[in-house]
């Protein structure tokens, strides 16, 4: 990987991390969680998620305004919910959560050295696909540093639209998307829609018991694995 890049992933990293910052507000909105409709049709892609983590020691990783958080918190028996931007994290502890069963921190998803314990269980919902490609491993692999061995990990994320798709292309190969709060600012973020055999060839170095859910109605898609299976020798290996 060219030194240039690296550069442009750093950039767009750090753009993504600004619009989500200022978009905190209308977060939910913007995603239809105030809708209770909306939030019925989830149900099936919850379920799943809940499904994975029930009963585990759970790290969220880019947790935003805890939509997701809250939904999980049912079934894990603990959450480290983190995220980078304290906007998002204070909206995610407005929400009704039971203080008992999960807390808030601060991190930074590809440094993950500010939590200290480890975990049974991880999950990113709307992550995996705005990491530059660059740093996939980076972050996977400081992630499973956190996991203990047999720990369940799920990500799940969007599946696209028609519109979803700009034909936009940064150096590295990320696709582009351009995106305006009401504000009128503009910021460019990395959207992945990935297939299945690149969602499998991104996690083969970790496990080979990869599970894949397409929920089509919901536009939603769930990966899943368990730390250890396989040559999921990766979980202890430096970040590169």
């Amino acid at each position: 990987m060219t030194a240039s890049r690296n550069d442009s992933a750093s950039a767009l990293i750090a753009e993504m991390q600004l619009y989500y910052a200022r978009r905190a507000d209308v977060y939910d909105a913007s995603m239809g969680y105030d809708n209770l409709d909306v939030v019925r049709s989830l149900q099936p892609v919850i379920d799943a998620l809940c499904d994975e983590m029930r009963g585990r020691t759970v790290l969220e990783v880019a947790c935003g305004p805890g939509f997701w958080t809250q939904r999980v918190a049912e079934a894990a028996r603990f959450i480290v919910a983190s995220d980078y931007n304290e906007s998002t994290l204070a909206r995610a502890r407005d929400k009704p959560i039971d203080g008992n069963r999960m807390t808030f921190v601060r991190a930074d998803a590809y440094d993950l050295s500010s939590i200290s314990q480890t975990f049974t269980g991880a999950f990113a919902v709307d992550w995996l696909a705005h990491v530059p490609a660059s740093h996939l491993h980076i972050f996977l692999d400081g992630l499973h540093r956190k996991l203990e061995p047999g720990a369940r990990v799920a990500f799940c994320d969007q599946t696209p639209r028609s519109s979803s798709i700009t034909g936009l292309h940064d150096a590295e190969g990320n696709h582009l998307q351009e995106r305006d709060l009401p504000d009128g600012s503009r910021y460019r973020v990395i959207k992945h829609f990935f297939s299945d055999a690149e969602l499998r060839d991104i996690l083969a170095r970790y496990a080979d018991d990869i599970i894949i859910r397409r929920f089509g109605e919901q536009r939603r898609v769930v990966v899943a694995y368990t730390v250890g299976s396989g040559q999921g020798v990766a979980a202890r290996a430096p970040a590169r």
